[in-house]
């Protein structure tokens, strides 16, 4: 049986890469990584295991081994916390009733969790290290600078994954080389998950929660579900746009920050992914009776992969089929883990050490003070298709001309009297859609000529009026300006071409039947100094990055750059070159953009909203108010306006408006559903009033940080800004009190420091 299955394996295998690749040439010297994991077979074992007992400490930490479980168990000396790849309490030998030991799932045992391409099933499994290693394989260790190496070797699979363990001055970490990862080849090593149940809590535990970067931020309880509870995952920096993807999804909020944690009582961690945060998700196990803990944890893809459809006529579960590339990853994939005590042990703290971090390491800098009070995005034109005598063709339909822009600038100047920004968005030659790297690099003609662009930015500049015109640079399917589709183009791990469906700019979201390609990761750096010259030739103030800023994908082509690595060094580095003659707007920024830009739009104000999660938080907001301007989600066109006012009020952050100024019945078919919401003239009196209220909050929080917020038991909201203003905001339907003071139903109140 076992041989018949290997047969079949291999004839569909045989099928799949004729299908896929047929015709096309494997470009290895522009692979992304030529190094593959070491055959198992030259495995040498190093040293036994530790006996119990200290293998390491510094001034802070203790680092010590027990050997009945296998386990690393880290002590903090300032607290006496004590932390370890599994529960601390589940260490603990307890028994039943009837006086018989009561077993852990083996699960919340495992140090490490290995994914595996499994060839007789033709899809990835895994492995746990506590009971294929441990139990049925073996370990072994090596003695490292301020720490060890654990070697799990998953025998029966001729697996062996190294786990490095160290102590550093504020923080322990966690880290895998995947150069020195181990297989046989057949079933060869997909990706890890790192320390799945250090960062972990009693099922029911009070005083406890989990935090993780979903939108603005999402709480989970480790609440009891049911018996196998709910897991699950999502990808850091957003899912990688070049894989193929066969079903439709509903809307979700991004990951945009490679950060998670865990707090209880006085105590708590937070985890820093440090290095291949592009290539990792955050997963979460939440609320299984079987494992009688919860937990979030970080994983790790080390191979390029792709999805295809199954074959017809092959009788086999799986509807669709993953194809992995030959070679893997060469990034260390690294977490650091913080330890929390009484004075941050909060969703307020972990924001506050997070922030922390990314100012020691540069990654984060304090912009000048350039608040505005609102941010209006004007979507210029977008592609129709017409008919002249039964022969179909193409026109830019006009949603906003630059004279258009201009009467608005001049309405919200007037009736705004306080700084305000206008994004101009899809005004390059293909409008909204895409067209040429950048829209061409030029306002179309049929939205205004040299003259008109002229006025509005005078108008702009002499009326307190910052404004930034966006360029896509990423997604591109016509020739000019120097590049071509077909030569400058990201390629997937076989060295094709990526060929992608219809890309929204405005939603950021692939879809339709429009093939596009996306900018070689090397052809970055240019279109973006392309693009600032653009804005600078035009006298704007700067320009945005919105597709740079928030999108992740792979590029094969170029060296390290598989599994969207080193996207954030390649996008850092455009940045860099153009930061010094002109000002960087991004949307929706990922952790890597939001910290070198200027201002950042559209800012994530809710969460997913999975079941799982108990309410949202502004950890978006706390960890860069202050330091990086920026405004919220585009108030207009969620679901709820004034909750997406008052999202604003409680980070004390400006909205923004999404806007076009003519909409006619047949744009009702286009792709783009913000434009029946966007209509400027029947929003105009509205936006001013909007604005005029979330100015006054936005003007007294000018610069200033957000130093706490929590969430009252009635649900009341609190955000306390560093300068001593706090605000309490109201989103339920009955009137509430703060301070023996009233915040009625779906209001809120401010009170001075």
């Amino acid at each position: 049986m076992k041989r018949a299955l290997r047969i079949f394996s291999f004839l569909l295998s045989i099928v799949i890469i004729i299908s896929l690749f047929a015709g096309c040439s494997h470009n290895s010297s522009k692979k992304a990584s030529v190094v593959n994991t070491k055959p198992f077979s030259k495995l040498k074992q190093g040293s036994e295991v530790p006996n119990d007992g200290i293998i390491t400490e510094n001034n802070r930490f203790i680092m010590t081994w027990n050997s009945f479980y296998s386990q690393v168990v880290i002590t903090d000396k300032q607290n006496n916390a004590v932390y370890s790849t599994m529960p601390i309490d589940a260490m603990e030998i307890k028994y039943d009733e009837d006086g018989y030991e009561i077993m852990n799932n083996i699960q919340i045992e495992s140090p490490l969790i290995v994914n595996y391409y499994n060839p007789e099933t033709l899809s990835e499994d895994k492995l746990f290290a506590s009971s294929d290693a441990i139990k049925d394989g073996k370990i072994f260790s090596e003695e490292i600078n301020d720490g060890i190496r654990i070697t799990y070797v998953f025998t029966s699979h001729e697996i062996s994954v190294p786990v490095e363990y160290r102590l550093k001055n504020d923080c322990f970490e966690i880290s895998v080389d995947p150069k020195e990862i181990y297989d046989n080849g057949e079933s060869f090593v997909t990706g890890v998950a790192v320390a799945p149940f250090l960062c972990s809590l009693g099922n029911n535990s009070t005083d406890s929660y989990f935090l993780i970067p979903d939108g603005s931020g999402a709480i989970i309880n480790p609440q009891s579900i049911d018996h196998i509870g709910r897991q699950g995952g999502k990808r850091v920096y957003g899912e990688d746009i070049t894989v193929n993807k066969f079903t439709l999804t509903s809307f979700e909020e991004k990951m945009n920050m490679p950060v998670f944690g865990e707090k209880h009582g006085d105590t708590g961690l937070l985890a820093i992914i440090t290095s291949s945060a592009e290539r990792a998700y955050i997963n979460w196990d939440i609320g299984a009776n079987a494992k009688k803990y919860s937990s979030v944890y970080p994983f790790f893809k080390i191979r390029g992969y792709n999805i295809i459809k199954r074959p017809s006529g092959f009788m086999m579960s799986l509807a669709e089929i993953p194809i992995f590339d030959d070679y893997i990853v060469e990034e260390p994939l690294t977490v650091e883990y913080r330890v929390l005590d009484k004075e941050n042990a909060s969703y307020s703290g972990m924001a506050n050490i997070y922030r922390e971090y990314l100012l020691n390491n540069n990654k984060l800098k304090k912009q000048e003070d350039s608040d505005v009070v609102g941010v209006f995005r004007l979507l210029g034109g977008t592609t129709q298709k017409t008919f002249h005598f039964g022969i179909p063709s193409t026109k830019l339909a006009k949603l906003t001309t630059i004279s258009e822009a201009k009467e608005i600038a001049e309405y919200l100047s007037k009736n705004i009297k306080d700084e305000i920004m206008l994004e101009l968005i899809g005004f390059g030659e293909s409008g909204i859609d895409v067209g040429k790297v950048g829209g061409g690099f030029k306002i179309a003609g049929e939205l205004g000529n040299k003259k008109d662009i002229n006025s509005l930015a005078e108008f702009c500049k002499s009326n307190k009026i910052k404004l930034f015109m966006d360029f896509d640079v990423i997604g591109f399917n016509k020739r000019g300006n120097g590049f071509s589709p077909s030569k400058d183009s990201a390629k997937s791990y076989d060295g094709q071409t990526v060929y992608l469906g219809f890309y929204n700019n405005v939603s950021r979201v692939a879809e339709g039947k429009t093939k596009y390609v996306l900018l070689s990761r090397e052809k970055l750096g240019l279109a973006s100094a392309m693009a600032a010259k653009t804005a600078n030739n035009y006298g704007f103030d700067g320009l945005s990055l919105s597709s740079v800023s928030n999108v992740a994908y792979s590029d094969y082509s170029t060296k390290g750059c598989g599994v969207s690595g080193l996207l954030s060094e390649y996008v850092t580095k455009a940045y860099s070159g153009i930061a010094k003659d002109t000002s960087i707007v991004s949307n929706n920024a990922n952790e890597y953009s939001a910290g070198i830009s200027n201002f950042i739009t559209e800012t994530p104000t809710v969460s997913s909203q999975y079941d799982i999660a108990v309410r949202d938080v502004p950890f978006y907001q706390m960890v860069f108010k202050g330091y990086v301007p920026m405004s919220a989600s585009s108030v207009n066109l969620m679901a709820d306006y004034d909750i997406a006012v008052l999202k604003c009020i409680e980070s004390g952050i400006a909205p923004t408006f999404t806007l076009s100024n003519n909409y006619d019945n047949s744009l009702a078919q286009t792709k783009y559903s913000a434009i029946p919401l966007s209509k400027f003239d029947g929003l105009k009196e509205k936006i001013v009033q909007t604005v005029k209220e979330t100015s006054v909050i936005t003007q007294k929080v000018k610069g200033a940080s957000i130093k706490n917020h929590t969430v009252t038991e009635n649900g009341l909201r609190i955000t306390e800004f560093d300068n001593g203003v706090k605000i309490a905001v109201n989103y339920t339907e009955q009137d509430l009190t703060f301070d023996n003071m009233l915040v009625p139903a779906e209001k809120y109140i401010v009170l001075e420091g």
